[in-house]
């Protein structure tokens, strides 16, 4: 088609004159209007769900992280999550400041990595003299460092057998020697309304990642606002 709208228009009697016809000019911008239509909404989707994802499973993978170090350390660490900054970091269980009830007093991750520097500073004035290969934590370089979560991107809600139903902005999922964790859940949600779940599993340890359906999403109750 293109072809035939494009075709050089000749004079037998002048040659060199040649040129497009205003009709023709109207349909070709008229096609590529129609097309970018099509495709920039497209775009947009494909943009926004592919950063969902990402920092879904960067969330997931941290989450692995820590359980493997868990396991390898026989320590008990912990991935702290803050819905108002949308952050989340790694550091040792000891390092948190709880109540009784488990719930955090810390009310910020940079008071989480102030607690680790001393915690780490005394570790280090017990520590004796004689160092080996294997007594390095397989977690330094990345425990007590901020991780943050696309700017398009929104951690709605997380629920855990401290924080669900209450509305909370910080809370933390634990991950133990033997493999087991906390049940744990964390919604994330795009500028569309997509959301993403990154879950624990108790038994296992095992962090996974699933899209949810927009019935799953009423069913859960979730508050997913779509920005235009």
């Amino acid at each position: 088609m293109f072809a035939l709208i494009f075709k050089r228009r000749t004079n037998e009697h002048s040659p060199d004159l040649c040129g497009f016809s205003l009709i023709e000019v109207s349909i070709v911008l008229f096609i590529i209007l129609l097309m970018t239509s099509a495709t920039v909404p497209w775009m947009k989707n494909f943009s926004e769900n592919t950063k969902l994802r990402s920092a879904a499973r960067g969330i997931r993978d941290l989450l692995e992280f820590a359980r493997a170090s868990a396991i390898n350390e026989r320590t008990e660490y912990a991935v702290v999550f803050d819905l108002e900054n949308a952050e989340y970091m790694l550091t040792p269980k000891d390092a948190l400041e709880t109540e009784t009830d488990g719930a955090m007093l810390s009310s910020s991750l940079s008071d989480i990595s102030q607690n680790l520097t001393s915690l780490q500073a005394q570790e280090a004035e017990n520590q004796t003299q004689l160092e080996t290969e294997g007594s390095a934590s397989r977690s330094q370089g990345v425990v007590g460092i901020p991780s943050q979560v696309t700017g398009s991107i929104q951690m709605i809600e997380l629920r855990s057998i401290r924080s669900t139903g209450s509305g909370l902005n910080t809370d933390y999922v634990v991950f133990y020697p033997d493999s087991t964790a906390e049940d744990f859940e964390i919604y994330l949600q795009s500028t569309l309304g997509k959301v993403f779940v990154v879950s624990v599993a108790e038994s296992t340890g095992r962090a996974g990642v699933r899209k949810m359906t927009d019935v799953e999403i009423e069913q859960e109750g979730l508050n997913v606002q779509q920005k235009q």
